[in-house]
């Protein structure tokens, strides 16, 4: 990566005019600000060119650099020849300095030059007199040297004097030793080896005798250095309390009137306590800009009572006004973006137009708009449904910032779960076609990720990094993401934990990217905690200026803060459903209802027994009692529940799953059946699915239970593929392409494998749920494998539910109750995404579960 001090990476012209552009703001500044040397010679100058050297100069200052200037004074030839003896001419010239540097100065030119003697006198700037012969000093020239030794060189008919910079018609040439040929480098050489003539030469050889600053000039020059930098020209005024800005830090600088202000008195500090660190005036370092304005209207009531003036300096002013601004206009332009506003229809038909002819697949409006909204907002988050085509939306975005009219970006790299890959993969071929060659790195495919990664990262359009890595990657990534790149969040519920490796990662990484986005269908799994990771993400300079929701808020907020989440954050998220898209409906789903027989009872009530103290556990056994009662004489294995979602889940009672035992009648009883009811019925209906030329998706929890059902359906004949936790990535898509590929005619999965990104729609319409629990978040992304943009219309999508039930009056299974509970939380969810809300529903709640068994 480049050093932050490199001439390369400004936007430099070949030529400025002074009637097209600011060129103290646009080659001035940025220039000197990168700079390690800063040589010139000029014809003229004034004081008040000395004023405005000093602001591109505190950069130079910064670079630990060093400036050289030689200015002109034309005399008579006889004078110039005995100068050294001349009295009379030197008091003239002296004069004539002298008057010259009296200009009456504005206050910020005052500032400026009181910066410039403050260099002067600390050697960090020096000048020089270039005393010439009757006749004009026309050379003008400059040389500006940077961290990496690049060289810029400019020359033309500018002055250092206030006229040419600020009134006169001046222009100039720009060239660097990056950017010119060998000849043009003759003539950067030139100026170097002529300069360095010009410093060191008092004998007037060249016509010129250069001279330092007589003792009286340099003197009067010292005069206005005021012992320090001056930030900003508010802090010479006088009886006053200056507020500015330093190094982001809020700062203030005490002017006023002795005995004015006691800086100890309780009315000063009781309302400042809380913006200040070790006490007034050091305030903290990570005061938002409502803070900020808090402390300012403190401080202005203070003012008003003992009778002196609270001066905001312009560098603060701009900074607070930035802030609000920014934030707010955008918040204000994603409203525009969404209504699709007149305002940026023009620019979206261009958009759209373009990305039509980089893709080879055609994108819906609903989609191309998400594109065009992402691309205009530069970081939001995507929170379209599941099988609502987010991938498509974010290739769409890739397409039009990598094409070649655009050209801001060179790569994608998206951090997700690894089962996500091959649907990157296989989207990035079916969006682009033959358009585009797929060069990918898969960090799961590569031999050496790591040296792949630090060698060859600009070799790939698309990165695949799985949030497991990221904290082993997290170093090299940051040289591979840059301005250059787009990075992607794929379902970015997956960073849990306010201060996890992987949301430290990630928080350290985005800033990297100038385009960032989180994608998820389930944007608020459990609490609003869950916004806290995506925005500080996105936003994380503007999280605590704009959103500032506190951890504590988020987990429990009142209805006033949840209207607050959602006002403030609607703007940020695109969300499409798939009736937007013209999705065909799922048909209703179809309930197997099955009555436990006598033995599958007699279990049922074992567990009422062993279990009634402890609901979650029994929650959990009466789900594998009723596919496979032999699950209950293993431990409860949480992680195979819930996937890594299991550490967030502690058991209800608090104590872990409790000791129960079990006499060897109980446990004869357990293993007599090893194939309940509700198992059989599902196998039966998977064949009878088979029968028909249909395929089908099993989905479980348990890894027994896959197994299981594996080993039924091919005994039958039925050829079918087993995926879960312990299988390979690599093994993972083989068997996902051999299906879609008809080579399989079942997939047995659980939904914390399976559930997210996979695409079966094109080859399936059948879904059997065995086993299935309270999680929300897996049920819905479990049907959307097969209920997804791209089926059909006229297709139908079903969906199979077994559920097991207790004899009458006696003790019930729980299938149909979570089912229930289940369809509640969709509709709520539906209503929220309906009024474009959040609302979190917690896929594992203990009411829900207390509830089970009233």
């Amino acid at each position: 990566m480049r050093a932050e001090s490199d001439f390369r990476l400004l936007d430099l012209k070949p030529s400025y005019y002074t009637n097209q552009t600011s060129i103290a703001k646009t080659f001035y500044e940025p220039v000197l600000s990168n700079a390690v040397s800063y040589d010139r010679v000029s014809g003229y100058f004034s004081g008040k060119a000395f004023a405005h050297y000093a602001r591109g100069i505190q950069g130079l200052v910064r670079n630990g650099g060093r400036m050289r200037l030689i200015i002109s004074e034309e005399i008579a030839e006889e004078d110039f020849l005995q100068m050294t003896d001349g009295y009379r001419l030197r008091r003239e010239l002296e004069e004539d300095l002298l008057d010259r540097l009296d200009e009456k100065l504005s206050l910020q030119e005052e500032a400026d030059f009181s910066n410039l003697a403050h260099l002067i006198a600390r050697g960090v700037v020096d000048v020089r007199v270039g005393f010439i012969r009757a006749g004009l000093f026309h050379s003008k020239f400059g040389l500006v040297k940077d961290a990496e030794g690049n060289i810029l060189y400019f020359t033309g008919s500018n002055n250092e004097t206030r006229a040419a910079i600020e009134h006169n018609y001046e222009s100039f040439d720009v060239t660097g030793t990056w950017l010119c040929s060998d000849f043009d480098r003759q003539k950067i050489d030139r100026a170097i080896e002529e300069f360095e003539s010009l410093w060191s030469d008092g004998s007037g050889r060249h016509g010129v005798r250069v001279r330092e600053f007589e003792e009286l000039v340099l003197s009067h020059i010292l005069r206005r250095d005021k012992g320090r930098i001056i930030l900003d020209k508010e802090m010479l005024l006088d009886d006053a309390l200056v507020l500015t800005l330093d190094q982001g830090r809020l700062v203030v600088h005490d002017r006023v009137a002795p005995g004015k202000l006691r800086a100890n008195e309780r009315t000063l500090t009781r309302t400042l306590v809380p913006f200040c660190d070790g006490g007034y005036p050091a305030f903290r370092s990570d005061l938002t800009y409502v803070e900020i304005k808090k402390v300012i209207s403190h401080l202005e009531r203070l003012g008003g009572r003992r009778g002196f003036e609270v001066v905001v300096t312009e560098r603060l002013r701009q900074y607070l006004g930035d802030q609000e601004f920014m934030i707010e206009e955008r918040a204000e332009y994603a409203r525009l973006l969404k209504s699709s506003d007149e305002k940026v229809q023009r620019k979206y038909e261009t958009f759209s137009s373009l990305v039509d002819r980089e893709l080879e697949r055609k994108l819906r409006e609903r989609q191309m708009r998400s594109a065009f909204y992402m691309v205009e907002m530069q970081k939001a988050a995507n929170f379209s449904v599941p099988g609502a085509g987010k991938t498509s939306m974010i290739y769409g975005a890739y397409a039009y910032l990598s094409s070649r009219e655009v050209n801001k970006v060179e790569r994608l790299v998206v951090i997700g779960p690894k089962n996500t890959f091959i649907s990157w993969k296989d989207e990035f071929r079916a969006n682009f076609g033959d358009k585009r060659d797929l060069r990918v790195l898969d960090i799961h495919d590569s031999v050496e990720p790591l040296l792949a990664l630090k060698t060859d990262a600009h070799l790939y359009d698309l990165i695949l990094v799985n949030y497991e890595s990221l904290g082993k990657y997290e170093r090299v990534l940051s040289e591979v993401i840059d301005r250059s790149t787009m990075l992607v969040f794929d379902e970015v519920h997956k960073i849990k934990g306010l201060n996890s490796i992987r949301a430290k990662s990630a928080k350290a990484l985005a800033p990297l990217a100038p385009y960032k986005f989180v994608l998820t269908g389930t944007p608020i799994p459990n609490t609003y905690e869950d916004i806290y990771n995506f925005l500080n993400i996105l936003y994380g300079e503007e999280y605590k200026s704009f959103f500032n929701f506190k951890p504590y808020e988020l987990k429990e907020p009142n209805e006033s803060k949840v209207q607050e989440v959602n006002t403030k954050l609607a703007p940020f998220f695109w969300r499409t459903n798939k009736r937007e898209l013209g999705v065909p409906d799922a048909d209703d789903d179809i309930l197997y209802r099955i009555v436990a027989d006598d033995s599958e009872q007699r279990i049922i009530d074992l567990l009422y027994r062993k279990y009634r103290g402890n609901p979650f556990t029994l929650y959990i056994r009466l789900i594998q009692a009723a596919s496979s009662p032999e699950l209950v004489l293993r431990n409860i294995d949480m992680e195979e529940m819930f996937g890594e979602d299991a550490a967030e889940i502690p058991l209800l009672d608090g104590e872990g799953q409790p000791n129960v035992s079990l006499d060897m009648e109980e446990i004869r009883l357990l293993r007599s059946v090893r194939e309940t009811r509700k198992f059989r019925r599902a196998i039966d209906t998977v064949i009878s699915l088979h029968r028909e030329g249909k395929t089908a998706v099993v989905w479980c929890m348990f890894v027994h239970t896959i197994d299981r059902v594996h080993e039924e359906l091919l005994s039958n004949g039925i050829r079918s593929a087993v995926i879960y936790g312990s299988t390979p990535q690599e093994e993972r898509e083989r068997l996902i392409r051999a299906f879609q590929n008809r080579e399989f005619d079942v997939i047995v999965t659980n939904p914390h494998t399976l559930a997210e990104s996979v695409s079966l729609h094109h080859v399936c319409h059948d879904a059997v749920y065995l086993e299935y629990s309270f999680n929300l978040t897996h049920m819905l992304q479990s049907r959307d494998r097969i209920h997804r943009l791209g089926l059909q219309e006229g297709q139908y999508t079903r969906y199979h539910y077994m559920m097991m039930e207790g004899q009458p009056d006696r003790q019930n299974m729980v299938d149909e109750k979570i089912y229930i509970r289940l369809k509640e939380k969709e509709q709520r969810m539906l209503e929220a995404i309906e009024n474009g809300e959040l609302r979190p529903d917690p896929n594992v709640n203990y009411d829900d579960i207390v509830a089970l068994f009233d």
